[in-house]
C-alpha cells in the first residue's frame, strides 16, 4: 500500500483535521516497528522514516494483504490523541491481532537471511 492510499483511506473512514506530517509520522512509527521487530533479519536496508519530502507514492513495509493495518494504527493513534479511551482500547486489540497475524504471515512467507544468528542457551549459532 502506498502512503497516499493509506492517508486517503483513513481520511475517508475518519473525518479529521490532522496535518499530513502527523499522519506520515504515525505511519513511520508503524513501519519502524515492522522493520525492527519483523523484517530486521530478512532485509539489509535500514528504514529512515517518512516526512514531508517523501513521495506519497512510496510503498510501505507491510505486505499488500495487510495494508489495512495502517488505517487501524492511525485510528488507534487518533483515538488516543482525542482521549476516547473506549475506542482506543478496541483499536489496540484490533491492531495487536492484525500485527500478530501479519507477523505470522511474514514468518511463513519470507526466509531469514544467512547472516542472522540464533541464540541457543548462552551460545549464538
Amino acid at each position: 500500500m502506498t502512503l497516499s492510499e493509506i492517508i486517503e483511506e483513513f481520511d475517508k473512514e475518519r473525518k479529521n483535521e490532522l496535518p499530513l506530517d502527523i499522519k506520515l509520522g504515525w505511519i513511520s512509527q508503524l513501519d519502524y516497528k515492522i522493520s525492527s521487530e519483523i523484517l530486521s533479519d530478512r532485509q539489509s536496508e535500514d528504514f529512515h522514516g517518512y516526512n514531508g519530502t517523501t513521495p506519497l507514492g512510496t510503498e510501505t513495509k507491510a505486505p499488500e494483504e495487510y495494508g489495512e493495518i495502517y488505517v487501524c494504527y492511525l485510528n488507534m493513534k487518533l483515538d488516543y490523541m482525542n482521549g476516547e479511551i473506549g475506542r482506543y482500547n478496541n483499536s489496540v486489540m484490533l491492531f495487536n491481532r492484525m500485527f500478530k497475524e501479519m507477523h505470522d504471515f511474514i514468518n511463513r512467507k519470507q526466509k531469514v537471511s544467512k547472516n542472522t544468528k540464533i541464540k541457543a542457551g548462552k551460545l549464538y549459532v
